[in-house]
């Protein structure tokens, strides 16, 4: 069962960078700067994938 779950949600790490992701891009698109989500999205991805390659 721990391997399933693994391969559906990885570990800790990537839920974070999912989390933290949602986290930023959420307030954007509830606001009037809805537009700049499609350009902060990649940002935070692309941030969390060299944070979770350092580790």
């Amino acid at each position: 069962m721990k391997a399933l779950f693994k391969t559906l949600f990885g570990d800790w790490r990537t839920l974070t960078v999912v989390g933290a992701s949602l986290a930023v891009i959420w307030p954007l698109l509830q606001s009037n700067w809805a537009a700049e989500a499609g350009y902060a999205l990649p940002l935070c991805l692309l941030a969390g994938a060299a944070w979770l390659a350092r580790h």
